[in-house]
């Protein structure tokens, strides 16, 4: 409509800084290499860009930027929900069996 100002829809690194909470003295100068590095990491977990597992998977990458062990650690506990993304893309995927990842049942 006329007069209306249309906003534009945040970017993904802009979305990383909210989420982050970072603030004006802090360095933001990684935050699109560990966006660039989530991209192909989701990717390559579910096989396409999946916006809320990028933001999660960087922020694990910013969280955990100084501890190798942690971060893997941090990535494998997301396992879980790159697989509920994989299986809830299936549209022949119609079971209501609880779902097991790694012996552990996510979901009814």
């Amino acid at each position: 409509m006329a007069g209306e100002k249309s906003e534009e829809e945040p970017t993904l690194l802009d979305l990383l800084k909210q989420h982050i909470r970072l603030e004006d003295d802090m360095d933001p100068s990684m935050l699109q290499f560990y966006l660039n590095a989530a991209d192909k990491y989701v990717q390559r977990k579910v096989g396409h860009r999946v916006k809320y597992l990028q933001l999660m998977v960087a922020t694990v990458m910013n969280d955990n930027r100084s501890a190798g062990d942690d971060l893997a650690a941090a990535l494998e506990a997301l396992e879980p929900i790159f697989y509920l993304e994989v299986r809830t893309d299936d549209p022949d995927s119609q079971s209501n069996e609880p779902t097991q990842v790694d012996g552990h049942t996510v979901g009814t």
